[in-house]
C-alpha cells in the first residue's frame, strides 16, 4: 500500500472556457483525516469527482491508495454518496452499484 491516500499533481478541471479546479496538488498520508472547505463553487465536489472518476481531468495526475484515477481495483474499496443522490435513466439498479 502507498504512503499516501491520495495524491494529485496539478490537476484541472475545465468546463468550456470556465476553470471549476485549477492547479490541485495535494498528498494525504494513508490514515490521515483531511477536509475539502471554502466556498459554493470553489471547485470540492469537482475536485472530489476527478479523484472516484466521475468526471475525467482536463490535466494533471492522480493517485488513490497508490494506483492511477480510475483504476478498477481501487475503485471497488471506495464508496461515494453524492450531495443530491438519483438513479440515472441509463443504468440499471445493479450497473449504478
Amino acid at each position: 500500500m502507498s504512503e499516501f491516500a491520495i495524491k494529485t499533481e496539478h490537476l484541472r478541471k475545465e468546463y468550456g472556457p470556465k476553470v471549476a479546479v485549477e492547479d490541485l496538488s495535494l498528498e494525504v498520508k494513508a490514515g490521515e483525516v483531511f477536509g475539502f472547505l471554502g466556498p459554493n463553487g470553489a471547485g470540492k465536489t469537482t475536485s472530489i469527482k476527478m479523484l472516484l472518476s466521475l468526471v475525467t481531468p482536463t490535466s494533471g495526475y492522480g493517485e488513490l491508495l497508490g494506483d492511477p484515477l480510475g483504476d478498477v481495483a481501487t475503485r471497488k474499496q471506495i464508496g461515494y454518496l453524492p450531495e443530491h443522490f438519483r438513479f440515472h435513466d441509463w443504468l440499471t439498479a445493479t450497473e449504478f452499484l
